[in-house]
């Protein structure tokens, strides 16, 4: 399968719009259930979002409810967003190519600050898998970290094709970043695709802090640049990532069991 990933709010719809003006095959609903009425206006071109989100494993694959299969050897050119978390989890059968698009740490932060406070109004709708609650007890940042880091080490391990590519050297020359992806797959209308992206429709660009309460904003603007500019992550640059994501994991672990 074709695997949108990355943070929530880091360009993952955008690159399933793409996708599917391109002439892929889509899996997820722009707008699943209620959410056009509701949450429209955080992503008015659609979601694209699925029960796969969280990982094709076990656990989704048959679908619970349908008892419908997906079986990796038909589904080589169907695209699908799966996020940072769900990725890790996924049978590596299904991963033929990744999309791993990162945004800017602070942009993400305040986009996802945004889309959960629609949320919030409306927990009824199922789907919405709020985290708000969990987001508004640590630092700024962390869950940006945890979720980009976590497919950094995943890529070290498992060795599955990625095409690593910011939301910002998107948005600045989609032409150019669509056709270099399309080409990579070997497949898809790459002019039709790259119309998909409007900079307009961008609700956070950057966005800065000055009331963080951690000092690992330049290790998390690190990170970004490296794979914002496809630098070679170094045996210890990746050991430093390594040092600081045991002392991210302390710190939540402290935050979260404190009354």
């Amino acid at each position: 399968m074709i695997v949108v990933t990355g943070t929530r709010r880091s360009g993952t719809s955008v690159w399933m719009q793409i996708l599917d003006k391109g002439g892929f095959r889509i899996l997820g609903d722009a707008f699943p259930a209620k959410w056009r009425d509701l949450v429209e206006a955080a992503n008015p071109r659609g979601f694209y979002e699925s029960t796969l989100v969280q990982g094709i494993n076990y656990k989704t694959n048959p679908d619970p409810k349908s008892g419908v299969w997906l079986p990796p050897d038909k589904v080589s050119h169907v695209a699908v967003k799966i996020f940072a978390d769900g990725l890790v989890k996924t049978d590596f059968a299904y991963i033929d190519r990744v999309v791993f698009t990162i945004r800017r740490w602070q942009d993400c932060e305040a986009s996802q600050q945004r889309l959960d406070e629609i949320k919030s109004k409306h927990p009824e709708i199922d789907g919405f898998d709020i985290n708000v609650h969990r987001a508004a007890r640590l630092p700024k940042g962390y869950l940006w970290w945890k979720a980009n880091f976590s497919l950094v080490k995943d890529m070290r391990t498992r060795g599955y094709p990625v095409a690593a590519v910011s939301y910002e050297a998107l948005l600045a020359d989609p032409e150019k970043i669509v056709d270099s992806v399309f080409r990579w797959f070997g497949a898809g209308d790459a002019i039709a695709a790259a119309s998909a992206v409007e900079k307009s429709l961008q609700t956070q660009s950057q966005v800065e802090y000055a009331d963080i309460d951690h000092h690992l904003g330049d290790v998390f603007d690190e990170l970004y640049d490296t794979l914002d500019r496809n630098k070679k992550i170094t045996a210890g640059l990746y050991q430093q990532w390594l040092d600081v994501d045991g002392r991210i994991d302390a710190d939540i672990d402290r935050r979260l069991s404190s009354p």
